[in-house]
């Protein structure tokens, strides 16, 4: 082989790789998908748009998992995307709601006149592409950063976490058992999971994790950060699953039960059927997670160093009373929310304020809190993606679309399949809310024509709302906190995520359905 050969071997070799190496290549994977599924012939139902909008958020699945890009970047990309391919629904100079692509077109009125969409397509997409960052959750989510950074600041979450760890601290799965039942004392009482899991139970878990000798660093996982975390997250699902109190958008399922079934489900009915799958899987996720994760503490050392890092404490200082006030001031009002009129998210920004002008934090402290910043633009951006999923039909369409493709099946195939897919469509969503609020009409009304039994069919729907969450890093804002604390790498963490929702789904499908019908609800 003469030399001329060898040098364009030695070239191909540098550039395969320069390739493996490169991170456009590494998103290869979600472009290809992106664009297929944008240019597949639309369906009845579905409309060019929607195509557009489904392919870029198939995308951006996909880029998670296979792309070497920060997550909020991924997210940068899909929404500039949509608004330069005009994929978002705009609201014309009249109030009416149309696609982008179709702003500055003529149309027909009722009395005959033709009429003009005005609006700008491309400016009116960009209002949508950033309208997410005025949503309350991605504003509760980032306030339950700060607020745990002051409970940090003050070292009262230390000190709290210090006295959970000595007293139910003899075993990594105790100290994850505490967490749990944290997470289910307050649920009944606080109707936001994420003011519970962020504002509450977060500080509490990080400030563990702390005291273990743990650090977060970006891009650096760890099984013992990582343990703690997924448990929190788990548990606060779990506990939102157990209460029609539990988390924002239960009473919806419960209001829906009662005017497609004609049924009550209140809180007792709700608990009762909710009871004996969701305390097992609480009781299952420590050390479930513990044998997966297998993380490493010798607690031998441990007690000792606790003991020491106690007394160094020294007494409750000022600041952690006032901070202290503060909490226990967000408990009464989020506990009181119904009578109070008060949004938890109104709430949690109250919080930071009094914080600041208390001087716990500083403005310095707000800015430089990389982690909340970051999660607010993924999670905002999020939260466009599955609102636009909602206003373009594709929600819809897939609702539809099952309900034809059951017609023929069994009432309890019927039943396990709709709640089964529902569970799964979670996918779809970055608000555990506003799953419910797309999706629990339309699989009612699903159950209703299929003749599916009424409280199995609730029930299944009740639990897998807040259970499904645990399917993605940015299901709700509890999770995308403890997520994004990145002791967990994205894609692992939809593989744990998709671990724990087959224990979920298993024992939901084996010992829910034994207990239901010992209830005689089918």
């Amino acid at each position: 082989m003469d030399q001329h050969a060898l040098n364009n071997i030695g070239s191909w070799k540098v550039w395969i790789q320069t390739a493996k190496e490169s991170r456009f290549v590494s998103a290869l994977p979600a472009i290809v998908l992106a664009f297929t599924i944008a240019h597949l012939p639309e369906p009845v139902g579905l409309t060019p748009t929607s195509m557009r909008l489904l392919g870029v958020f198939a995308g951006v699945i996909m880029g998670l998992l296979t792309a070497d890009y920060n997550m909020s970047v991924v997210l940068a990309v899909a929404l500039l995307t949509l608004t330069m391919t005009r994929s978002f629904m705009c609201t014309t100079a009249d109030g009416r709601h149309i696609e982008c692509d179709r702003c500055n077109t003529m149309y027909k009125g009722e009395s005959g006149n033709w009429h003009e969409y005005k609006c700008d397509p491309i400016g009116g997409s960009f209002d949508v592409a950033v309208s997410g960052f005025a949503n309350k959750v991605s504003w509760l989510v980032f306030t339950a950063f700060h607020i745990g950074k002051a409970v940090e600041k003050t070292g009262f979450g230390r000190r709290i976490s210090l006295v959970l760890v000595r007293s139910m601290g003899r075993s990594t799965v105790g100290i994850g058992y505490a967490i749990c039942l944290a997470e289910l004392v307050l649920a009944p009482f606080i109707p936001s999971n994420t003011a519970r899991g962020g504002g509450i139970i977060y500080p509490i878990v990080e400030s563990v994790i702390a005291s273990l000798g743990v650090e977060s660093r970006m891009g650096e996982e760890d099984p013992v950060g990582g343990f703690f975390s997924f448990v929190a997250a788990a548990a606060n699902l779990l506990s939102s699953s157990l209460f029609v109190t539990g988390m924002a958008g239960n009473p919806i399922v419960a209001s829906k039960a009662t005017s497609i079934f004609g049924i009550e489900f209140g809180f007792s009915e709700w608990f009762l059927g909710a009871c004996v799958p969701g305390l097992l899987l609480i009781f299952l996720v420590p050390p479930v997670m513990y044998i997966i994760m297998r993380p490493k503490i010798d607690f031998g050392l441990l007690s000792v160093d606790i003991r020491q890092q106690y007394r160094a404490l020294g007494p409750v200082s000022t600041d952690e009373m006032k901070l202290c006030a503060t909490l226990l001031g967000c408990l009464i009002l989020w506990i009181g929310t119904p009578y109070f009129g008060v949004d938890s998210a109104v709430v949690a920004y109250m919080a930071i304020i009094v914080l600041v002008l208390i001087n716990i934090l500083t403005w310095d402290d707000i800015v430089k809190n990389h982690k909340a910043w970051d999660t607010f633009f993924w999670l905002a951006s999020f939260i466009v993606l599955a609102e636009q999923l909602t206003a373009l039909g594709i929600t819809e369409w897939i609702g539809n679309s099952l309900s034809r493709s059951l017609q023929h099946a069994s009432p309890m195939t019927s039943t396990l399949s709709l709640s089964l897919v529902y569970f799964l469509s979670m996918y779809l969503f970055s608000s555990i809310s506003s799953h419910v609020v797309a999706f629990v009409g339309p699989f009612f009304a699903a159950g209703h024509v299929l003749g599916c039994p009424p409280r199995l069919l609730t029930i299944l729907i009740a639990l897998f709302s807040s259970m499904s969450g645990i399917l993605t890093p940015f299901s709700t804002g509890s999770v995308a906190i403890y997520a994004a604390q990145g002791y967990i790498s994205q894609p692992r963490w939809f593989l744990y995520g998709l671990t724990m929702s087959a224990m979920m789904l298993c024992t939901t499908f084996s010992v829910g359905l034994m207990w239901w019908k010992i209830l005689g609800w089918y």
